[in-house]
């Protein structure tokens, strides 16, 4: 197997040999290998000059250099250069004509300069993309209430909301829409949205609360697959904090020091979200840069409608995170585990790391168009980040379906403890933007 192959093959599980290999060969490298180089330069080093020599090297070179413009675009947005990374993202649009998420990423970098108008003529020339629509609808309808185009909100909610029962529209869109409605006088179609979104979230506080203030309703409560934790029984505060987005950029301990400035006491755990911390790690992957092959084509088949794993390009972040043996034996312990009706046996045999890979349904704008992984050596980045803060930390990956999961956590954590305290996932299903909650025991 080739220098290249081999890095290709290996380089999300374990980006450092992946890396150390490339290096050796540096000198003989072409233009993939350059490219798969300087994007694990950016991520494990964060070595952004090294970084942009090489990614330049490689696009020089030539053949498939979509990680080199990754790591390049991302350069320049470090830098606020905003033009040399929408030049650098137009150039690879233009190579690669077949992907279609390169529109948002350019369009995300054009809004980030400043370029609004240019950034929605994008969008808006996407928005019938059965793949975009949503990621585009949702931009365009934010963006409008930012400047405080209400008409023009009030279209592209509406249009994002007709999208439902799509998994991917929130209670949050439906709350947005009625306040529109109502602002635009009208209360009948607005409560007909509320009523819409309580059949779907029938436990969202905010959709209740509408209906009862504007319409005097009171809908039915559904009960939850997971009953609300009495923290008296338990003995600890659960504070889910609000934070910036955590990205590759910022990294995780500058977002988290700077919400919780005062706040935390030695006793206390912290615990962050498992997706959050992958993207400060870099453990994530624009679509633009997965090509799904035939293996990943089949076995997503048979997932089901939703979930991480049911798109090609889900089941090939699976392939590159537990590699092909793994995720085929998983695949037949999975058809084995539905014939006599058990669940999750595609995940015993595939690892850990495939089941914390999360999709689009997972993230917000601008990762909504991303592969997450599951965050690199969980218990060391919990340790890491104990010592800076003067705290207990963990990693959580939790859901209002099934629960809480410790992945990692630094020396002293109860993890079994954690879990049962966080087993209602206090900070949110959706768009809450609450990554950290503190556990403070009472």
């Amino acid at each position: 197997m080739s220098t290249n192959s081999r890095a290709y093959d290996i380089w999300l599980r374990k980006p450092e040999e992946a890396q150390q290999l490339l290096e050796q060969k540096r000198a003989d490298l072409d233009g993939d290998g350059l490219s798969l180089l300087s994007w694990l330069v950016l991520t494990n080093e964060r070595d952004d000059r090294k970084a942009e020599q090489i990614a330049q090297q490689a696009i020089a070179a030539g053949g498939d250099t979509r990680f080199a413009t990754a790591a390049l675009a991302e350069v320049f947005k470090w830098r606020g250069d905003y033009g040399r990374a929408s030049q650098i993202i137009r150039q690879a649009r233009e190579k690669y004509p077949t992907i279609p998420w390169y529109a948002l990423t350019l369009a995300d970098v054009l809004k980030d300069g400043g370029w609004m108008d240019d950034a929605e003529t994008i969008l808006e020339s996407v928005v019938n993309d059965s793949q975009l629509r949503r990621h585009a609808l949702k931009r365009l309808s934010k963006w409008a209430v930012d400047r405080g185009d209400k008409p023009r909100a009030l279209k592209y909610q509406t249009e994002l909301i007709a999208l439902a029962p799509d998994y991917l529209v929130y209670a949050s869109d439906y709350t947005l829409l009625a306040s529109l409605r109502m602002e635009a006088g009208d209360p009948a179609g607005a409560r007909d949205i509320l009523q819409r979104g309580a059949s779907i979230y029938p436990r969202n506080q905010q959709i209740r609360q509408m209906l009862h203030q504007h319409f005097g309703e009171t809908p039915p409560e559904k009960a939850p697959n997971i009953p609300p934790v009495d923290e008296r029984a338990v003995g600890a505060r659960r504070i889910p904090i609000k934070t910036k987005m955590i990205t590759l950029r910022t990294g995780i301990l500058p977002i988290i020091q700077e919400a919780t400035q005062g706040m935390l006491q030695p006793d206390d755990i912290l615990a962050l979200s498992e997706s959050p911390a992958s993207a400060g790690q870099g453990r994530m992957i624009p679509l633009e840069m997965i090509t799904p092959e035939g293996m990943a084509k089949q076995l997503s088949k048979f997932v089901g409608k939703i979930g991480p794993l049911h798109s090609p390009a889900g089941m090939q972040g699976a392939i590159l995170e537990a590699g092909r043996t793994k995720v085929l034996l998983g695949a037949a312990a999975g058809a084995a585990g539905k014939l006599v009706g058990k669940r999750g046996w595609f995940y015993r045999v595939a690892g850990p790391g495939a089941a914390m890979i999360d999709d689009v349904a997972a993230a917000l704008p601008p990762h909504d168009h991303h592969l997450l992984f599951g965050p690199g050596r969980p218990d060391k980045l919990s340790e890491d980040l104990s010592a800076a803060l003067g705290c207990h930390v963990c990693v959580v990956d939790a859901n209002h379906l099934t629960g809480a999961w410790v992945v990692g956590a630094s020396k002293g954590v109860d993890r079994k403890w954690v879990e049962n305290v966080l087993s209602d996932n206090p900070a949110g299903n959706e768009d809450e933007q609450t990554p950290i909650v503190l556990i403070r025991k009472v």
